[in-house]
């Protein structure tokens, strides 16, 4: 059984490989190539086929091909940076290769959350130093949501693994912050500055799909008791995105980062928000056909 259902994974993400490739063969680029065609196409096939696998698995949806496939439509249709995935130039490698490394980091916190690597202290805290200070949109949400979690278990904070990539996502965040403190020390006192920030930012989302749909749809699940339950059991299995998609939110008035970078903060975790509501929506719709 266990064979069949890894059978099943590969060949839902070989779907994915060679219709990115096939696509990109049959459709002329905007611009020219970077490297050979057959070079570029290859390699923005097999990042972008990474980025699909470390998000569904991250999100829990890569128990069946039709879970794989939804997965990259919502990366397409969603995901920040899109518009670049497939210009075939060195954007589109750096932005594909940029977005691999937060679900890649997130899944490592996960993983290792009740695990002890004593040797791998030094690496995984150079790991959170680096994932936090060169992704501007996510480190200052995800550094408040480690830092919520790390109060939380205070008690066995330290015997955890993870420590290292809380601490190195801190210190990066910190670095980052450093970087335009200027900017971020005028933010954060002037309240005209906040509220026209504020103001800016609500209304650059209010332009965007992910965010628009994936707040619509909460609100409607938040009017029914059963939908209510629902939206507490996504919550309480994705406790990590779920702090990060609050804290997008609530540290956007601020934007110590800047204001791009807060509201790509906010469709990045929004886009996984969404994907966890339909994912269990389709489920339960699902159980009541069986």
């Amino acid at each position: 059984m266990k064979n069949i259902f890894t059978q099943i994974k590969v060949l839902a993400y070989c779907i994915i490989f060679f219709g990115v490739w096939i696509g990109l063969a049959l459709i002329p680029p905007t611009g020219g190539y970077i490297w050979e065609p057959w070079t570029i196409n290859i390699t923005t096939s097999v990042l972008f086929t990474l980025f699909v696998y470390l998000t569904a698995n991250l999100a829990r949806t890569d128990r069946t091909i039709l879970g794989v496939i939804a997965t990259a439509a919502f990366i397409i249709f969603f995901c920040p940076g899109e518009e670049v995935f497939f210009n075939r130039d060195l954007d589109s490698i750096l932005e594909l290769s940029s977005q691999c490394i937060v679900p890649f980091f997130i899944a490592q916190y996960n993983r290792v959350s009740q695990k002890d690597f004593h040797r791998w202290y030094l690496l995984m805290l150079l790991m959170g130093v680096f994932c936090s200070y060169t992704h501007n949109g996510i480190t200052i949400p995800l550094c408040c949501a480690f830092v919520w979690l790390a109060f939380q278990r205070h008690e066995r904070f330290f015997r955890q693994a993870c420590w290292p990539m809380v601490v190195g996502v801190i210190i990066g965040t910190g670095l980052s912050i450093w970087n335009k403190r200027h900017e971020s020390l005028n933010m954060a006192t002037d309240l005209k500055v906040i509220t026209s920030v504020t103001s800016i930012a609500l209304k650059t989302l209010w332009e965007t799909k992910v965010f628009v749909i994936s707040l619509l749809l909460t609100g409607y699940l938040s009017a029914q008791r059963k939908g209510r339950k629902d939206i507490l059991y996504i919550a309480r299995r994705h406790y990590v995105l779920t702090l990060c998609s609050l804290f997008s939110l609530f540290t956007m008035p601020f934007a110590p980062l800047g204001i791009e970078n807060a509201v790509t903060g906010v469709c990045f975790f929004s886009m996984f928000w969404l994907m966890f509501l339909c994912q269990h929506l389709a489920e339960k719709y699902l159980k009541r056909k069986l």
